[in-house]
């Protein structure tokens, strides 16, 4: 009888009258199964190690131009504005008394084609593009010439379906108490965008095969294309951790597996010592019955078979040791190099989620009220710094600057809308759009990264007022009213 280990065959039988008690075939079963080489049941590679790179993922150069949406609450008007000025316009009926519609700034929170509101008893909301969690949107409705909703913008048929196909999440939405519409806008202190170089993973996601894009020259990309290539890579890395998890999880099952088998042998090879010791122990008492030398030769064949089936029994149970410890050291690093396969998949989900985001305008809110600088990108928090404005006590007013591209050059060409408020706080007349950017001193850090996410559809928004809803997920909501 032997065991199968590996190829190592293990020889753990003797003769005598105690060995057919013993559990041997067991045992052998239990380790060996084959007596196969090393790796030849084509056993997956190191968990830590990815056999092939993904496909490389199309890169975008241009991001898409920006369009804005001004609502005109005294004139009942939508118009929704392109990046080269022309615009669409349509009548709408906002918030009757007691109802009103907030003014301010928004962007489209939700889209759903379909939808019906959780407020008012189900009633139907075709084409529903929301702008506050607590149930303001744009929507198919009755328009008539006059105030009539709870709140929400409605719109006529043709156009909620036009606006439909033309809104984006993220896309921005003002809410004027009169008819306002962007401007050409120049002034030193808006950032310019910046080349760049190949940007890299986050730090914490390492998979080793997957294929390096050709090397890009340094400072040779823009800032969307930075992102855009970012995205590829973060999509190529998910792919390939995810793709090894599964190998690497079935290693460290069949390794616990042998590991566990390689106990269940050495835990009866224990037995087997044990009583082939015993075994001996009890002839060699035999020996002093004896009383005939006939049976004193008997005795010494015995106890010869005895101590031959010992120390066979202690030559495989100290193998079984060599191997139960290989085992189980092999089954701790197949356990090791799944938890890391699986955490580098965890991680680089969370950094295509976060790469996903950065391909979405940069989003820039600094509010007098609280003297802070805000920057979300993909309604997601990036940034956040204390601003104080010049003369803290003057109203400043609410402007949005959008950037636009500037086609043939490497600057921007940017908007602004002037958003009608009292201030929030009856102090003098606002600053204009110009004089509220000559107040403030933009930190070294804010700017670096601006320029460094600047294109099409950044915007900036300064305003006398705080944060609306904050929650994660949302873009900027100010209400100035």
């Amino acid at each position: 009888m032997a065991l199968c280990w590996r190829g190592w065959r293990l020889p753990v039988s003797w003769r005598g009258p105690i060995s057919s008690r013993l559990p041997i075939a067991l045992v052998g079963s239990a380790v060996g199964l084959a007596c196969l080489p090393a790796d030849a049941a084509g056993r997956p590679g190191d968990a830590r190690q990815f056999n092939a790179a993904p496909a490389a993922t199309k890169v975008r150069s241009a991001a898409p131009a920006p369009r804005m949406a001004i609502i005109s609450l005294a004139d009942q008007h939508i118009e929704v504005f392109e990046a080269d000025g022309r615009s669409v316009r349509s009548r709408v009926s906002t918030g009757k008394a007691g109802h009103g519609t907030p003014t301010g700034v928004f962007s489209i929170l939700q889209r759903r084609r379909y939808h019906e509101s959780n407020i008012y008893s189900n009633a139907p909301m075709p084409f529903m593009q929301r702008l506050t969690w607590s149930g303001i949107a744009l929507h198919q409705g009755y328009v008539p010439n006059y105030r009539a909703s709870h709140g929400c913008i409605r719109l006529p048929g043709a156009f909620a379906s036009r606006l439909w196909t033309m809104g984006h999440i993220g896309m921005r939405v003002i809410v004027s108490p009169k008819r306002v519409r962007p401007t050409e806008f120049a002034h030193p202190g808006l950032p310019s965008p910046v080349s760049t170089g190949l940007p890299q993973l986050a730090s914490v996601v390492r998979v080793s095969a997957v294929t390096e894009e050709p090397p890009v020259a340094s400072a040779s990309l823009s800032p969307y294309e930075a992102a855009q290539h970012r995205l590829a890579r973060a999509q190529a890395v998910k792919a390939a951790a995810e793709k090894a998890v599964k190998p690497a999880l079935d290693l460290a099952a069949g390794k616990a597996r042998e590991a566990n088998l390689a106990t269940a042998a050495l835990s009866a090879s224990t037995v087997i010592l044990s009583e082939a010791e015993e075994h001996l122990e009890l002839e060699q008492l035999a020996m002093a019955t004896v009383q005939t030398e006939s049976a004193e030769d008997a005795i010494r064949t015995r106890i010869r078979t005895a101590e031959a089936g010992a120390d066979a029994a202690r030559a495989s149970h100290e193998k079984l040791k060599e191997i139960e410890v290989a085992a189980s050291a092999e089954a701790f690093d197949a356990a090791r190099s799944a938890r890391d396969a699986q955490t580098a998949a965890d991680l680089a989900r969370e950094e295509l989620n976060l790469a996903q985001k950065a391909v979405s305008p940069l989003s820039v809110f600094i509010s007098r009220k609280t003297g802070h600088a805000y920057v979300r990108q993909g309604s997601h928090p990036v940034y956040e710094t204390d601003l104080p404005i010049a003369d803290p006590e003057r109203s400043i007013g609410t402007h949005v600057y959008t950037a636009v591209e500037e086609p043939g050059s490497s600057e921007m060409r940017w908007t602004a809308v002037s958003v009608p408020t009292n201030g929030g706080d009856g102090s003098r007349a606002p600053s204009t759009a110009a004089d509220a950017l000559d107040r403030l001193t933009l930190p070294n850090e804010l700017r670096t990264l601006m320029s460094e996410r600047l294109w099409p559809g950044a915007s900036i928004i300064v305003s006398d007022f705080g944060l609306g809803e904050t929650n994660d997920g949302t873009d900027f909501v100010i209400i100035t009213r």
